[in-house]
């Protein structure tokens, strides 16, 4: 069973790594915070470009930046230009990679501008202008500004763009008609009559943004005649442009739609997960609720059981204390006699003749072990028990020998009722499907539903699976009223020094009630309330013919070496045991999807 538990804690944490785990390599690190685009256009229908971009870098060489003009004429005046103590220093053009320095290269009407300048752990602007020849299109009824002024080219996101176009002169708005192509969550805004504005935030890299912009030819009086298309423009493009602009708003309400019905999902399955985590927690876990109907002290200790059983029944598990309340019981019924050597600084444990009948089976094994195994079949002393488990071989011996007094002492606690109820499969059942679903499905949903806190369902279910996995189960009803007994007599155990009935009890009760103290943790408060009463008197005393187990433990001598001993020795074997076992294996608005045809769509930028 255990090798099973090692084995699937293993398969866990190999799942969870895989889950998580990033590829890391030695290619540039940086992200786009910003890039802010302004468009002038000219009368001859020429068009002026700034483009300004933001990189925030953690280690570059320097940057790449892509200029797409096919069908926009010749791609005139460019200039690069990096920022240094605030101001713009003018990059220059040659093939030296020296910082500061670009190369050009040309590839079917493709500008890749390739700037060195090597970055570490800061942001930095740069400024690239250039001047389109032919960046408007003139018909006969109406001028037209179409162009993906952000390309598909990005290699990353970009946290922020911006995007104004500026006309020659300044029109009536009503003149002017402007649409926006790219993510739906983007906006185009028309400031007055001269200025277009469009925003988006969290572009992502694959996507483009496109502006579309029909404004009076008027405004273009220079252009050369052949340029000028003669057909007109405005019916066919205002068409396309409602097409497209119904088509998105569609997808907007779809979206809309699959929003809301993301969140019932997010909120069902999310529901579930808890109902499934109660439901396990209630089944198997959940404490039985017990009222003590024997007031605020049980006086005797509970149905006449050992002081290792009820001390295990109190804690719900066996611990050291126990073993050495079961050696100090046997001391207690004089099988045991302890012998304080004080010329050889030894606390000794010497075997009396007794009936082997009256002993359970797990206090015959402490005799066995401590006296003929350890000892010389007569007596041991707690000082060759510590030098016996010096040994690591012995130390093992010991740590086995523990572990088989302790599963006797856990046999004898279910004949009592001490005992967990069977688990209940079925939750456990429920769980570990939920678990396992929620990983592909947390995904999976989050990219249908374009919502992104559905990828905490895979990290969500490790959590029920382990939940779900580790429970043990719950002990029984019955074992909790057992409990509840133990627990009173504990709390009578505490108090009993300040009670009247104490001062009147012989030494015997003591004795009986402090090998009880030690499995119950409190054997210094009762050891302390026997000093109070029995300071000055030595009436009780006399009748026994050694020194009583609480005055021992007062005086800090034989009882605490035994203590200090099997705590010390138990630990070690245990310990070591552990180690020797093997390890198991238009007019403004929102942005229309699609496109209307406008070039530049290989434009962007990267790093190296």
């Amino acid at each position: 069973m255990k090798k099973f538990k090692i084995s699937f804690k293993k398969i866990l944490v190999v799942i969870f790594i895989s889950f998580i785990s990033i590829s890391i390599y030695g290619g540039p690190s940086y992200n786009v915070d910003n890039l802010r685009i302004e468009a002038y256009i000219n009368p001859d229908g020429s068009v002026d470009i700034n483009e300004l971009v933001q990189y925030n870098a953690y280690e570059i060489n320097g940057i790449l930046y892509n200029i797409d003009y096919k069908g926009y004429g010749d791609l005139k005046n460019l200039r690069v230009f990096y920022e240094k103590d605030s101001e713009f220093v003018p990059a220059i053009n040659n093939n030296s990679q020296r910082r500061g320095t670009y190369s050009l290269k040309d590839r079917d009407d493709l500008r890749e501008v390739k700037l060195y300048y090597p970055m570490r752990d800061t942001k930095k602007w740069f400024l690239f202008q250039y001047t389109l020849s032919q960046g408007v299109t003139v018909y006969n009824d109406i001028a037209q500004f179409n162009r993906k002024m952000v390309g598909r080219g990005w290699q990353i996101d970009i946290e922020n763009i911006q995007v104004k176009i500026i006309l020659p002169k300044n029109v009536n708005k009503e003149e002017i008609k402007a649409f926006g192509h790219g993510p739906l969550t983007g906006n185009v805004d028309i400031i007055s009559g001269r200025e277009i504005f469009y925003t988006l935030k969290g572009y992502y890299s694959g996507e483009f943004v496109e502006t579309n912009i029909l404004f009076p030819k008027s405004l273009i009086p220079n252009i050369k005649p052949s340029l000028v298309k003669n057909e007109d423009g405005y019916e066919k493009i205002m068409k396309m442009e409602n097409k497209l602009a119904d088509k998105a708003d569609r997808e907007r309400k779809f979206a809309q739609m699959r929003g809301t019905i993301g969140n019932i999902v997010f909120f069902l399955w999310g529901g579930w997960i808890i109902f499934i985590v109660g439901l396990n927690y209630v089944k198997n876990r959940k404490k039985y609720k017990v009222e003590n109907e024997y007031g605020e002290y049980f006086r005797e200790a509970p149905d006449d059981f050992s002081p290792a059983v009820g001390g295990s029944i109190a804690y719900r598990h066996v611990s050291p204390n126990q073993l050495l309340a079961t050696v100090m019981d046997l001391v207690r019924k004089d099988i045991f006699e302890m012998i304080e050597d004080r010329e050889n600084n030894k606390t000794i444990l010497r075997k009396n003749s007794y009936d082997e009948s009256s002993l359970k089976n797990y206090e015959k094994f402490v005799v066995d072990w401590y006296i003929d195994e350890i000892g010389n079949g007569t007596e041991v002393s707690m000082e060759e028990i510590e030098e016996n488990i010096r040994n690591r071989k012995n130390a093992i011996r010991f740590g086995r020998n523990y572990e088989k007094w302790e599963s006797m002492v856990e046999k004898d606690m279910k004949k009592v009722g001490f005992e967990k109820e069977p688990v209940k499969k079925l939750p456990i059942v429920l769980g570990m499907i939920t678990a396992f679903l929620s990983v592909p499905l947390g995904p999976f949903l989050a990219v249908y539903f374009d919502n992104g806190k559905f990828i905490i369902f895979p990290f969500v279910a490790f959590a029920v699976l382990v939940f779900t996995t580790s429970t043990r189960g719950k002990y029984t009803l019955e074992a909790e009223k057992l409990r509840v007994k133990w627990l009173a007599f504990k709390k009578f155990l505490v108090d009993y020094s300040n009670l009247e009935e104490a001062k009147l009890a012989s030494i015997y009760i003591w004795e009986h009630y402090f090998v009880y103290a030690i499995a119950l943790g409190v054997a210094e408060e009762v050891a302390k309330g026997y000093q109070k009463i029995f300071r000055d008197s030595g009436e009780n005393i006399s009748r026994l013919n050694r020194t009583p187990l609480m005055g021992m433990y007062n005086r800090n001598s034989g009882f605490r070496s035994i203590e200090r001993t099997v705590s010390r020795a138990t630990t070690r074997g245990v310990s070591e045991l552990a180690k020797s076992r093997p390890s198991s294996r238009g007019s403004g608005g929102g942005f229309s999807g699609g496109s209307s045809g406008g070039g530049g769509s290989r434009g962007g930028g990267g790093a190296f």
